[in-house]
This record gives C-alpha cells, sequence and structure tokens, in this order.
C-alpha cells in the first residue's frame, strides 16, 4: 500500500497526487501559454505520465483512503472530501490510469495535430485539467466530490471543443446545455440524499450494503433515475446522444479521440457501474430499462451511422452505439454480463480513440473529411490504413480482436438472464448490430483507402504522410486491441471481476455462469467457451491454407486484363463518372418503407430533446414576448387579474 508524503512539513496522502499535479500543471502551462507553446507540450507531456504513473501505482497498491471535513453544517450534513482507491474493487484506479495513458497518446498526436492553431497553448491546459477532473471522477469516494470531478471535465470539453472550425461554438453550447442538465440531475440526486435520514452519509459511493432501490419508495426510484440520466448523458446513450455527433464535425481531432471517444465513455459508464454496483441494488425493472435502452442504442445508432457521409460524424454515432453494448451488459446484472459491460467500456476507448485519430490523418491527407472525397490513401498511409483496419474489426467484433472478446462475453451475459424472451431480442439486436457496423466500417476502409482519388480533388490535396507523433498513438492503441483479444484474462480476471459484488457473484455462481479462465481460454459456465489461441491458429491457417490454394490454381496462367465496358462506352481510369463511392453502399436503406423515413426524420432532430426544448421553448418565449405591449393599463389588468384569482383561491379554500 502506498503511503503517505510529507513536503514542507504537510502530509500529502498518495490519491491527491494525480490531482494536484494536473491542477498545478494545467496552471503552469495556462501561465506560458502566451510565451512558450513548446513548454506547454513538455508539461502537458510530462503531467501525462504523471498520472499515469499515478494510476498504476493506485492500481498495483492501493492507498488508504483520504477523508477531510470541508464544511459541517448539522450534525449529519457536511460537505466531506472523500477519496478511495479501493472503489468497485480496484476499478477507479483503472480510470485515473486509463485518463494518464490517453493523455499521455493524445498529447503525442497534438503534437502535430494543433500545431501552429491560435489556442495550442490553452489547448494543453484544457487537456492536463481534464486529466484533473477524470481523477477526482474516479477516485472520489462519495457523490459531492464526483460532482467536482464531472463538471470539470464538461467545462475542459466545452472549452476545447470551442477550438475548432467555424460550426465549433454551436456545438460546443449544445454538448455543454445536454451535460450540464446531467450535472443538474446529480445535483438534485446529491440534495435528495441529504433529506434522507442519515444526511451526508448516504452520498457515500460504496457503503457497506448497496442499497434497495424499492426500499426508500419513490425517492429511491427517482434518485436512481437522476443518476441513470447523468450516466448515460454523459456517455452518450439515447436519446442524450445528440451532443455527440453535433461536435464531431467541427471539433478538433485530438479532442474527439480524447474526451468523446475515451474519457466521456470511461467516466459515464463508471458511474454507471458505480449507482448499479456499489449505491443501489437495482431491481428487474431497473434492470430491463437498462437493457431496452441498451439494445435500443445499439440498433438506433448504428443505423445513423450507416446513413452519413461525414466520417467524423459517421465515427460518433458508432461511439453511441457501443455504449449500448456497456449498458446492456451491466443491466443484466449477472456477473458474465456485467464484466462483459466493464471490459466493453476498456475495449471501446481504446478502438473508438484510434478510429477518430485515423480520421484526423485520413481528413488533413485527404483535405476533407466527407467521404466523397476520399480515396487511394492507402499506399501514402499504410501505418495508418493498418491501424484503421485493426479497429474497425475490433469495433465490428471480429475475432480475435478485443472487440470481440468483450461483445462475446455480453451476448452470454444477457442469455443468462432469467427473461427469456427479453434475452433472445437483445442478443439479436445486439448481434444485428455488430454485423451493420462491420458493414459500416467496409465503406469506411474501401472510401478512404481503397476506392479510387476523385478526379476533382486529386489536384487540390495536399502531400500525404504520416508523422511519428501521430503513428505511434495509432500503433500502440492498435496493439492493445490486439493485446487485449488475444489475453482477455489479463483484464477481466486481473481487475474487472473484482469490481462485481459478492451478492451478484454468489448469485451467479449458483445458476453456474461464473467466468473461469484457463489460460488465455475464456469459460463462462454451461454458456460457451472461448479460446483466443486457438482461434487465431485456426484464422491463420484458413489464411494460408487460402493463399496456397490462390496460388496453386494461378500457376502458369495469365489473367487477361481488359478495359471494361459499360453502357456502350469504354471508360478512361479518371472518368468519375464510373467511381463507386462508399456513401452509394447502403443508399437504399434510405428507401426502406418504414426505416428509410426513420432515419430522415431522425437526421432532422426528431429524436432530439435539445432539438424539442430548443424549437418548443422559443414557442413559448415568443408568445411571453408578445403578451409584454409596454401598455401600462393592460400590466395593472393583469394584476388585477391575479390578485382576484388569489383572493378566490384563499376564500374557497377556507370555506
Amino acid at each position: 500500500m502506498l503511503e503517505p508524503v510529507t513536503v514542507c512539513d504537510i502530509t500529502l496522502n498518495p490519491l491527491l497526487w494525480p490531482i494536484l499535479i494536473a491542477a498545478a500543471a494545467g496552471l503552469l502551462a495556462l501561465v506560458l501559454s502566451r510565451w512558450s507553446r513548446l513548454a506547454c507540450k513538455v508539461i502537458a507531456l510530462l503531467a501525462s505520465g504523471c498520472v499515469l504513473a499515478c494510476g498504476i501505482a493506485i492500481l498495483s497498491k492501493g492507498s488508504a483512503p483520504f477523508d477531510k471535513t470541508w464544511i459541517e453544517i448539522t450534525e449529519t450534513v457536511s460537505f466531506d472530501i472523500h477519496l478511495m482507491a479501493d472503489g468497485l474493487g480496484g476499478l477507479s484506479g483503472l480510470v485515473v490510469l486509463g485518463a494518464g495513458a490517453f493523455g499521455v497518446l493524445i498529447t503525442l498526436y497534438s503534437l502535430s495535430d494543433m500545431a501552429g492553431s491560435r489556442w495550442e497553448g490553452k489547448f494543453y491546459t484544457y487537456l492536463i485539467w481534464s486529466l484533473m477532473g477524470a481523477s477526482i471522477v474516479g477516485l472520489a469516494g462519495n457523490l459531492l466530490v464526483l460532482l467536482v470531478g464531472w463538471e470539470i471535465v464538461t467545462l475542459m470539453l466545452f472549452l476545447m471543443v470551442n477550438q475548432g472550425r467555424e460550426g465549433a461554438p454551436k456545438g460546443a453550447f449544445k454538448a455543454y446545455a445536454i451535460l450540464g442538465f446531467s450535472d443538474a440531475c446529480l445535483l438534485l440526486a446529491v440534495v435528495l440524499l441529504l433529506s434522507l435520514p442519515g444526511g451526508s452519509a448516504n452520498l457515500a459511493l460504496f457503503p457497506g450494503a448497496p442499497t434497495v432501490v424499492g426500499s426508500l419508495g419513490w425517492i429511491g426510484y427517482a434518485i436512481y433515475a437522476l443518476i441513470l440520466i447523468a450516466a448515460l448523458a454523459k456517455a452518450g446513450a439515447i436519446p442524450l446522444h445528440t451532443w455527440l455527433p453535433d461536435i464531431a464535425k467541427d471539433a478538433p481531432t485530438p479532442v474527439m479521440a480524447f474526451l468523446p471517444a475515451a474519457m466521456d465513455k470511461l467516466l459515464g459508464i463508471y458511474l454507471l457501474a458505480v449507482l448499479a454496483l456499489g449505491m443501489f441494488e437495482p431491481d428487474k425493472s431497473m434492470q430491463v430499462i437498462m437493457i431496452v435502452i441498451g439494445a435500443v442504442t445499439i440498433l438506433c445508432a448504428v443505423l445513423m451511422a450507416m446513413m452519413q457521409h461525414n466520417l467524423k460524424r459517421l465515427l460518433s454515432f458508432h461511439a453511441v452505439s457501443q455504449v449500448g453494448y456497456m449498458v446492456l451488459g451491466i443491466g443484466t446484472g449477472t456477473v458474465i454480463g456485467v464484466i462483459g459491460g466493464l471490459f466493453h467500456m476498456l475495449n471501446n476507448t481504446i478502438y473508438k480513440s484510434n478510429l477518430f485519430l485515423m480520421s484526423g490523418t485520413v481528413g488533413r491527407a485527404s483535405g476533407s473529411d466527407e467521404i466523397e472525397d476520399m480515396g487511394g490513401l492507402a499506399r501514402a498511409l499504410p501505418v495508418t490504413f493498418v491501424c484503421a483496419v485493426i479497429s474497425a474489426a475490433a469495433i465490428s467484433g471480429v475475432p480475435p480482436f478485443n472487440g470481440f472478446a468483450s461483445k462475446w462475453l455480453v451476448y452470454q451475459g444477457a442469455l443468462s438472464i432469467t427473461n427469456r424472451p427479453l434475452a433472445l431480442i437483445a442478443v439479436i439486436v445486439a448481434v444485428f448490430g455488430s454485423a451493420l457496423t462491420l458493414a459500416s466500417f467496409v465503406k469506411v476502409i474501401y472510401a478512404a483507402f481503397l476506392s479510387p482519388v476523385p478526379r476533382d480533388r486529386a489536384a487540390q490535396r495536399p502531400p500525404a504522410s504520416e508523422s511519428v507523433v501521430r503513428v505511434v498513438p495509432m500503433v500502440v492503441l492498435a496493439a492493445a486491441c490486439i493485446l487485449f483479444g488475444l489475453w482477455p484474462g489479463l483484464i477481466t480476471h486481473g481487475v474487472l471481476a473484482k469490481a462485481v459484488p459478492e451478492a451478484v457473484q454468489k448469485a451467479s455462481a449458483d445458476a453456474g455462469q461464473q467466468i473461469t479462465a484457463e489460460g488465455t481460454a475464456l469459460q463462462t459456465g454451461e454458456l460457451g467457451y472461448w479460446s483466443p489461441g486457438g482461434a487465431t491458429g485456426l484464422i491463420l491457417i484458413g489464411l494460408a491454407l487460402g493463399l496456397i490454394f490462390l496460388a496453386l490454381t494461378t500457376i502458369g496462367k495469365r489473367a487477361r486484363i481488359v478495359r471494361p465496358f459499360l453502357g456502350g462506352e469504354v471508360p478512361e481510369p479518371d472518368d468519375d463518372r464510373f467511381r463507386v463511392p462508399g456513401t452509394g453502399f447502403y443508399a437504399t436503406i434510405a428507401q426502406l418503407p418504414l426505416i428509410g423515413p426513420w432515419l430522415t426524420h431522425g437526421e432532422q432532430g426528431a429524436m432530439d430533446p435539445y432539438h424539442w426544448s430548443e424549437r418548443h421553448g422559443n414557442t413559448f418565449v415568443q408568445f411571453l414576448r408578445g403578451l409584454h405591449t409596454g401598455l401600462i393599463s393592460l400590466y395593472v389588468a393583469w394584476c388585477l387579474s391575479g390578485l382576484t384569482i388569489i383572493l378566490v383561491y384563499l376564500l374557497v379554500a377556507r370555506t
């Protein structure tokens, strides 16, 4: 266990180090942002590395909790600063470690991507302070401390998105409005918990025993719903997802790769796990709600993704879709499903961050983020191409990559619930969502790397190149996709199994649904068995046999190459009339009787609560504005009418 350190006669708990280092480093970067951008880059790298080191130390060795009463209001109500390292079996340390690791990788990528931008120095300041907020959330021992870190990350997202293109401020405002709503939900949950007997003790994220939701009556369900809304908004689940695709188009690439793709998913699902596994014991109705939300998010978001023509918006809808697997897994309430959902949380941060980094490199090389303008980049960007293929396979659930391992556990967890019709529907939707994801990324890989270059764009393109600082983060993340796919037990049994409460483990064990590891293989009771090593060997053997068969059937034969003849014309090689862009792959989906109109309305904001509130809220404001004519006599009449209504009510009430 890490011991407290004394500095200048002040004893500091090790849990304070990642928070204080990030706070001080961010302040120093802010001061130096006007004079030395290089200094800001160095500070960001060092601060991220220090947070990473602190996360590794906390996860491996643990630490004594930190408790300090800040303000005492009554005997039962006080504002306490409570930090702990063993929340959910050490998952809190994994949050800090993940923040530091992604901080290092995104900072490396930003050295090239953000070079020369006007707000470059402040960008690194906001990135460092995002690490501080994430560390506070991960190490928080009560809901009030978590709320502070939660709001810091939200504010940094708003400031960083604002550094994007011309349309970025509008998206940043929308993101801040929706995530600010989630903050308000958390704050209201804090107030309701303080109003219950016990006061501040109710804010503990990891009490001795979780509270049964139904035991508190309606207020218990209200608190659970408020925290659930906050977690889903942060993670980006339907219907609170619309801020994510709206900022994707104009926000800087490192911002999308760091916050929406990685940290927001990590923090949102972490809070969901704390809610369902630490604070409360959800009943069957709450679990059904989470399973339904997960299934709807998977299917609706992936269908929206297939229709996108902008690469970053496409990736953002896939980021939303993947949240559905996490919510579905945790919603099952079984040890297999919970571990699968948490494992998918980690896997998604890896491959989704990598895909956004890929989109930045491809967009810069193409001179556009529109899929129609891309093509022919496989030879110019070979490392990016390989990393993109690996990450696309991982997010699509193709074995033996990490996305398959976590999705497989989610499927197993869904099959293990007692509600068989709901289990069957959930599994069908989840598997179908993976198939659609694969189809969508076939379009992306073809359009960006394998399709011919558009004739009108070829001369306008800047020279394509791969710098080391851009390539290294993508290679590391692609390697992680392979590592956790071949050795899933490193995470499932090393960290995530400890996050499942003993009551859930016992109930699952009684039903024969425990996860066991045999080398690299995973056994889920009688449900299934997955051996990554054996499956990988068979896949490689199959590929080798296919190549051998191809070689044997083509020996001594020359392929006849002729020019294509289409519609009575012989097309030239660079004739765009005969070019098939990736966006045309699934255009017929928009013409389907039920799905097509639904997708069209969804693209116009029919599923967007923010759009509804903006539209109807403005109507109400205009109505009130019309009532203000400036005539004093009319205002006096309103006052007299109001007083009359109040007087009549009081007279009726007394009688």
